[in-house]
């Protein structure tokens, strides 16, 4: 008689064998039972960012946190978990975001709303997923803090970001947010979620679209900073 525990026990198996558990970078065996993304060695190859906070003077945001810097193994990930569908990277930046905040003590008790930097809906389609969105779900569950994804739209659909330099980031990003909801928010203190810190544009766009909403402190978090 099969047993619902030998079931399971062969469903293992046989995904182990269809879809074996490797590092998503060296392709090293974790037999980890699907628990991890990368093996310790090329985890390891992540570096933390030594500074607490970026310095906010001149941008919309009062206040910028990146978990990592953008060295080579994190553009090799970010590019996967972005344009290869490795949607579940998401559960490991979300614990090294975690690790961050948590080891610096930022203050996330201090915030009242967490969201994304919204996708364009064209892109959005053609991409399938938001990568923004599942690093601010996963950070929002984890602090207990109100989420939301209906707060910004995009106005307009952007060039990518990555094919532009730096002053041309900010001409693109010029009036590319709107409110999507008549939502109060006086007084309310949000922090932006996205995958990586460049410029600063994007997020300085959307922290001013909500400023200018009656928001009250906005704070930036990206998994990871160029350096």
């Amino acid at each position: 008689m099969v047993t619902y525990v030998m079931l399971q026990a062969f469903l293992r198996a046989a995904c182990g064998i269809f879809f074996p558990d490797n590092c998503l970078l060296c392709r090293r065996f974790l037999n980890s039972r699907h628990q991890r993304q990368l093996c310790p060695d090329c985890l390891e190859c992540l570096e933390f960012n030594p500074k607490t906070a970026s310095t906010a003077v001149g941008f919309a945001f009062d206040q910028a946190w990146s978990a990592c810097l953008y060295n080579d193994t994190a553009k090799k990930l970010l590019h996967a978990f972005k344009y290869n569908a490795k949607t579940s990277l998401s559960k490991t930046f979300v614990a090294l975001m975690i690790d961050f905040i948590d080891r610096h003590r930022l203050p996330f008790n201090e915030f009242d709303l967490i969201t994304p930097i919204p996708l364009h809906p064209a892109r959005l389609r053609e991409r399938g997923y938001n990568q923004s969105l599942l690093l601010s779900l996963g950070l929002s569950r984890h602090y207990g803090i109100a989420h939301t994804q209906t707060l910004l739209a995009r106005r307009k659909m952007t060039h990518t970001q990555t094919e532009l330099g730096a002053k041309q980031r900010w001409t693109n990003m010029e009036g590319a947010f709107r409110m999507k909801t008549s939502t109060d928010l006086a007084g309310k203190n949000i922090v932006l979620v996205d995958d990586l810190f460049t410029t600063g544009a994007t997020l300085n766009a959307a922290a001013q679209t909500l400023k200018d909403a009656g928001a009250g402190r906005v704070a930036a978090l990206t998994f990871s900073i160029t350096v």
